[in-house]
């Protein structure tokens, strides 16, 4: 009886450890992924702060996803108040489709996730991380072009809601994170 307990202890212990083993395994791949994530994400936009890149990959950004950032400011103030009106929500995918977001593909999925969720307070942290890279390493007149591109567009999604009525085509709300993205934009 006593080879059969053993035979019985060896095999719950190797089953222990090879499951720990598997975890281990998982974590480390895990880490290995974001790491490659993030290194991607760097070569893509020259954003080397461990913070911006951290924040970027915390809000679902990563480099197939890159594309959908540029339409965070519309997304944001789309959900000011908690609620996404389906005028706003075609504003953003007209947008998206502007700006050559495919349907189906990765960053059209991440803008999809922002649309029906509103996003938390990490979206902002990204934006503004990827705002500043952007500043940084873009020529003053490319980045010009951008910051007006995305003021004109963010302007359109506000104007979508339709105000009070259909007057006040832009509610007070709106105007104040108007101001805030245009600070943010420098």
């Amino acid at each position: 009886m006593t080879d059969e307990l053993e035979r019985r202890r060896r095999a719950l212990e190797e089953a222990f450890f090879n499951k720990y083993n598997e975890e281990l395994l998982s974590k480390l791949r895990a880490k290995a992924l974001a790491a490659e994530k993030k290194r991607g994400l760097a070569e893509k936009t020259g954003i080397s702060d461990e913070k911006v890149l951290d924040d970027l990959l915390a809000s679902g950004v990563e480099p197939q996803t890159l594309a959908a950032l540029a339409l965070a400011p519309l997304v944001l103030l789309a959900w000011r108040d908690g609620v996404l009106e389906p005028r706003e929500r075609n504003a953003i995918l007209h947008a998206a489709k502007d700006q050559k977001l495919e349907a189906g593909s990765t960053a059209y999925q991440l803008l999809e996730k922002w649309l029906d969720a509103r996003p938390g307070d990490e979206l902002v942290a990204a934006w503004k991380g990827y705002v500043q890279a952007l500043k940084e390493n873009l020529p003053a007149a490319a980045y010009a072009a951008l910051r007006k591109d995305i003021l004109e567009r963010t302007r359109a999604v506000a104007r979508a809601a339709g105000g009070f009525l259909g007057f006040a085509k832009v509610t007070k709300e709106e105007k104040e994170i108007l101001a805030r993205i245009e600070a943010i934009l420098g």
